[in-house]
């Protein structure tokens, strides 16, 4: 994200500009159809059927323009040991956390606001250390070996407390575009065979 310039509000598809609904809660639901649970197909089927809602040709071009509207803000690198780590946030399950930390830290009330985006992923990266989520963010992501002996009962029923309960494929946002992209392809391979048949 840039402080020179607005944050674009279409996507381009095959040279042709489609303009698209920015707001946060779209591409929140955008990562919830790539990650949830279901067979390839199944996933291939809700991201056509997102495209379409977004006025986009289904189609490669238009999940890539997808994949870099989502993760172009984004200067976050991956770190050593990182694709181990658990889940640190779910931004369905975790909703009310993420609700009253916006609240907390911006005065923003999520159910109302409408942030573009991009603007909402900055304030969400930059929420403040003592807020009960980046509390809970840390409790998840905890190496219990760099804990010291007499806190690791207290970080371990931290952890199961606020387990997301499930082991994310992804980690970091580029590893969240390359999962699309290999289920994507994998739906459109099965999809061709079945047509053979």
């Amino acid at each position: 994200m840039s402080l020179y310039q607005d944050p674009p509000d279409a996507l381009t598809v095959g040279g042709v500009e489609y303009p698209i609904d920015t707001d946060f809660r779209v591409w929140t639901k955008f990562q919830a159809t790539m990650t949830g649970k279901g067979t390839d197909q199944e996933k291939a089927k809700r991201l056509c059927a997102f495209m379409e809602r977004m006025g986009l040709p289904p189609g490669d071009q238009a999940l890539e323009a997808m994949l870099d509207f989502f993760t172009a803000a984004s200067t976050e690198k991956a770190v050593a040991g990182q694709k181990n780590r658990p889940a640190a946030f779910d931004f369905e399950k975790d909703s009310e956390y993420i609700y009253a930390a916006f609240m907390g830290a911006y005065d923003i009330d999520l159910t109302t606001a409408r942030l573009h985006w991009w603007t909402f992923k900055a304030l969400f990266k930059a929420l403040p250390e003592d807020c009960e989520f980046c509390r809970i963010m840390r409790y998840r992501t905890v190496d219990l070996k760099s804990v010291p002996k007499e806190q690791r009962r207290f970080y371990q029923e931290q952890k199961a407390r606020y387990s997301l309960g499930e082991k994310a494929e992804y980690r970091t946002e580029k590893d969240m575009r390359d999962y699309v992209k290999r289920r994507f392809e994998e739906a459109k391979r099965q999809a061709e065979e079945a047509q053979k048949k």
